[in-house]
């Protein structure tokens, strides 16, 4: 059964119990940690920090700026496997204000809502998530609704500021923290660039992508448009030649649309 928490005037802490619980906090600048269970979480008015915890939660942070978390944080971000295995597909949604919306393990999908909002990723590495419709398998997050006007993607890279536990992108940052080197347009123009974006033509996956471009090393990152499942991507090189994506833009369905966002150096953060 769930169990309801309502949160009451002010800023509040607030934790849900070892099942599946319904979390309502109206007003005030809240800390809200669902703890196990499948979750729905609503932090309402103020600047928000919530958890979702383990499962599948469904995380709305509502008015103001708010740090969204699917899984239990940057501190330790990392779910067990037996626990992912069985659950923690997370939706998390921003709504008014400028949010930190960060992916987790298992099939995250991230919608940031109105406003200037982030996207973090903390490993280029999704552990697998379980869906009853899929096998189990490592899967990446959608991202909804990014918008290059005022979004961003961020990345957790090792020894980089606060980096949290199991941050594992390569420092790639220069002034701004943006990333040093950045490329987009026809594959054959790309030379060694940490991020590049393909916007010439389509892949079947990330290693075409990576073998139709010159000198990405272990750590960069291409944008690609996924001919098969009909969204942009986002890879990480692991290796010569090969990328593992690691998320996908839900709203781009056309390579002429990807080209179209007119992504820029300052739309890839590290942190």
């Amino acid at each position: 059964m769930e169990k309801t928490i309502l949160g009451g005037p002010g800023s509040n802490s607030l934790f849900g119990s070892n099942g599946d619980d319904i979390i309502v906090d109206p007003t005030g600048d809240d800390w809200i940690d669902g703890g196990p269970g499948s979750d729905s979480i609503s932090a309402g008015e103020g600047n928000d920090r919530v958890f979702g915890g383990v499962g599948n939660d469904h995380v709305f942070g509502d008015e103001g700026n708010d740090y969204l978390y699917g899984d239990l944080g940057r501190g330790n971000p990392r779910i067990p496997a037996p626990a992912i295995l069985g659950e923690d597909n997370d939706k998390l949604y921003g709504g008014p204000g400028d949010d930190s919306l960060f992916a987790g393990d298992g099939r995250d999908s991230l919608t940031g809502g109105a406003d200037h909002d982030t996207f973090v990723f903390q490993f280029h590495n999704p552990m697998a998530g379980y869906d009853q419709n899929y096998e189990p398998k490592s899967d990446h997050t959608s991202i909804v609704d990014f918008d290059p006007v005022q979004d961003t993607f961020t990345f957790d890279a090792v020894k980089f500021g606060s980096d949290g536990l199991a941050a594992n992108f390569v420092n790639h940052a220069t002034r701004g923290n943006q990333v040093d080197t950045f490329y987009s347009g026809p594959a054959n123009g790309a030379h060694g660039e940490h991020v590049v974006v393909i916007t010439d033509h389509g892949f079947a996956d990330g290693s075409a992508a990576a073998r139709d471009i010159s000198g990405e090393a272990a750590g960069d990152i291409v944008a690609y448009f996924n001919y098969n499942t009909m969204t942009a991507e986002l890879g990480y090189v692991t290796s010569d030649n090969q990328v593992d994506d690691f998320a996908h833009l839900a709203n781009v369905q056309s390579l002429l649309h990807l080209a179209g966002l007119g992504l820029t150096a300052s739309d890839f953060m590290f942190c």
